[in-house]
């Protein structure tokens, strides 16, 4: 220990009794820090600046006319620029505006073209052309500008669309004139509407019921009288007498039959044409539901999934509709492939309907606008559907119903046939008790079939009563009135929330006040090593011989790596306390706990100057190239401006290998705010860097020493490199 401080306190008086030495000594404290602070104080702030920044505005924009109002959006855009001071706004024509960044007097340009906001109001007119701003950008005037630029294009780009929504909302709000008043009687008109039109449908299917119920009962007074004429073949010779009376009888009953067929059919036809209603309801409700999207869309939402309620319901009714005429067919013997491929067909487009009803509900819940053709499209389905439902009439009118009546005049003949045999007992009787099964057998299958389509009215009434519930709950909802007439009192309050409807509530976690404050631990790192750098290539890193022999010829080589290595530690503390004090105190930058900024600046400069110091003792000229080389990795893959997760592959690699990763994570800890254990950690793996030094200046030295005294001997018989 002896020898080292010896070879310390020789190289003191070295500096002390030699002015010049003094001097540069001097410097080589200050320069690393003028570095530092030149580089913070360049970056202080610079994104508060960038109204600096000139862009060149054209607006050639010609207006048009909404709802016989003058509007022009690119006039509206001009006079919000007008106001912003994020940058330097420059108003010009469209051919200045070019030309101006081409030749470089205008970092970027904005071209607002003539039928701007004719497109903007292309959405109400059903052919939709999308709005464009021309934005153009000299990317060769500087690398970071065209960002910057960027911003402010993205700015006015959100200006607009806030601008459109808020404008069309507010001007449709305001055409459709929603007093309070007939805000809410528009509401309950359509409620009401709903309501009664299901109301009919229910009343209908009430009447269809009652029809089969009379058919049912009468089909079972015909069964009756069947069995009991069955069982009076026995005594059919006894009965030859009143054959004439029971003749007549049978014959009324038939007539009766049939009149109840014909009531079934009425009924038939009174649910499809009750069917038909409600497709005139859903073509009603969609008509204008543009309109009603851009006025209302929440209102306009439910209107669009009641519909695809009663298009559910539809196809319910018609799937159960199509199991009951398969069996009629199957126990008739009635051919319904026609009218159950049109059931089919239609219960496709229904789906297909209710698809695109709900696609456009999610769309207008999510965005309050229609999807492209919304309303054109709906309308071409429900045509389509009703072609297919007119031919499911068709059918009915003339297979289906057909076949029924068939099937009764079936019976009819029948039995008249048993009259025609009762007249003939002697050649007919065996034929009678046939006969008579046989119309006991269409009977049940008739009673069947009724009993079937009984079910299927019922469900179908029990889902329209539920379904008119809902509207009635709608209609009945406070909120949905409240909110109608919030909007109604007030449009423009409707316009800002569709412009605008979230907020961002930013929680900064370790604020920095300052751009500058934020670079601080990168520049302040960055200058220690240069520190370090300048050391080694201004004071020699070898002891002379004159000094070894001062001092003795015993000078081991681990006494004078220590000795000298002394100085170039005392004078990186230096660089590195005169570093943190200009920047705490002559920059002012945020610091919430200056003394572990402190430590930071001058652990790092123990490390630093270690380990270039080591490499340049061991290596020579080699080893200050190692140290340039590691410089220039680390400024480019430390992560100290930009995060590491956006650099190439080989950096993110090479990163945790890097002393300045460390080094600056722990002074920001110092800077934004201190996590202790993370400040830590820092510091100790920084340390790890002293052991890889001293690894290098001491053991890797003993085999180098040979080695580098013939290079370092080659180099100064060039004359040329020191």
């Amino acid at each position: 220990m002896k020898t080292i401080f010896r070879i310390f306190l020789s190289d003191i008086k070295k500096i002390r009794t030699n002015l010049m030495a003094f001097a540069v000594m001097i410097g080589i404290c200050i320069l690393p820090a003028l570095y530092a602070w030149f580089n913070i104080a360049a970056n202080w702030d610079p994104y508060s600046n960038t109204g600096n920044i000139k862009i060149a505005v054209a607006n050639c924009d010609n207006g048009t006319k909404l709802a016989s109002k003058e509007i022009n959006i690119g006039n509206q855009i001009v006079d919000n620029l007008k106001k912003n001071t994020q940058m330097c706004w420059t108003f010009v024509d469209k051919e200045q505006a070019e030309n101006g960044v081409v030749t470089g007097e205008y970092y970027a340009c904005v071209v607002i073209p003539e039928t701007f906001s004719e497109s903007f109001t292309s959405i109400l007119s059903g052919k939709l052309t999308r709005p464009q701003i021309t934005y153009t950008l000299n990317e060769k005037k500087n690398a970071i500008a065209p960002k910057i630029t960027d911003k402010g294009a993205e700015a006015i780009k959100n200006q607009v669309n806030e601008s459109f929504i808020d404008t069309i909302t507010t001007e449709l709000a305001g055409i459709l004139n929603y007093t309070s008043e007939q805000g809410n009687k528009k509401f309950t008109e359509i409620t009401d509407n709903i309501k009664s039109a299901i109301g009919d449908v229910i009343d209908n299917l009430s009447a269809f019921q009652s029809s089969i119920s009379l058919i049912s009962t009468t089909l079972d007074s015909a069964d009756t009288m069947i069995a009991n004429t069955k069982k009076s073949i026995p005594d059919l010779e006894q009965l030859l007498a009143q054959s004439g009376t029971l003749t007549t009888s049978a014959k009324d009953r038939i007539t009766a039959v049939q009149a109840v067929s014909t009531q079934i059919t009425a009924a038939t036809d009174t649910v499809l044409n009750s069917i038909d209603t409600l497709y005139s309801n859903t073509e009603s409700s969609i008509s204008g539901i543009t309109g009603e999207i851009a006025a209302d869309a929440d209102k306009a939402t439910e209107k669009i999934r009641a519909t695809a309620e009663i298009n559910r319901k539809t196809i319910d009714a018609l799937n159960n509709i199509r199991t009951h005429v398969v069996t009629v067919g199957e126990k008739l013997g009635i051919d319904v492939s026609i009218m159950t491929d049109a059931i089919d067909r239609n219960i496709e487009k229904q789906n297909a309907i209710i698809d695109i009803l709900n696609n456009g509900a999610d769309t207008v819940n999510a965005t309050g606008h229609a999807p492209d053709n919304f309303e054109s499209d709906v309308n071409k389905l429900i045509t389509d559907s009703k072609k297919d439902f007119d031919g499911i009439k068709t059918t009915w009118n003339t297979s289906v119903k057909t076949a029924m009546d068939t099937a009764v005049n079936e019976v009819f003949k029948t039995l008249d046939g048993i009259s025609a045999l009762l007249s003939d007992a002697g050649t007919s009787v065996p034929n009678i008790e046939t006969a008579l099964t046989d119309a006991q057998n269409s009977l049940a299958s008739l009673k069947s079939c009724l009993t079937d389509l009984d079910k299927i009215i019922g469900n179908a009434k029990d889902k329209l009563t539920d379904m008119q519930k809902k509207v009635d709950d709608i209609s009945n909802d406070q909120a949905l009135i409240a909110f109608i007439e919030e909007i109604s009192s007030d449009p423009s309050s409707l316009g800002e929330f569709m412009s605008s409807p979230v907020e961002i509530n930013t929680v900064k976690v370790y604020p920095v006040e300052n751009y500058g404050s934020a670079m601080t631990p990168f520049y302040t790192i960055l200058a220690i090593w240069v520190g370090s750098i300048v050391l080694v290539a201004v004071l020699k890193a070898e002891i002379s011989r004159r000094d070894i022999e001062k001092l003795g010829s015993n000078v081991r080589p681990i006494q004078a790596y220590f000795g000298r290595y002394i100085i170039y530690l005392m004078v990186s503390i230096i660089q590195a306390i005169i570093i943190a004090l200009g920047d705490l105190l002559f920059l002012k930058i945020q610091c919430e706990d200056p003394l572990l900024f402190i430590i930071a600046a001058v652990v790092s400069s123990i490390v630093f100057s270690l380990l270039i110091y080591s490499l340049t003792i061991t290596f020579s000229v080699i080893g200050k190239a190692l140290a340039v080389i590691i410089l220039v990795l680390q400024v480019a893959g430390s992560g100290g401006t930009f995060p590491p997760e956006v650099l190439p592959e080989f950096f993110r690699s090479i990163l945790p290998y890097l002393p300045f990763r460390y080094s600056i994570n722990a002074m920001r800890e110092a800077v934004a705010g201190v996590y202790a254990q993370s400040y830590i950690e820092d510091l100790l793996y920084l340390l790890i860097y002293v052991a890889i030094a001293l690894f290098i200046g001491i053991v890797l030295r003993k085999p180098c020493i040979r080695i580098m005294k013939f290079f370092n001997k080659r180099l100064e018989d060039t004359d040329l490199i020191i």
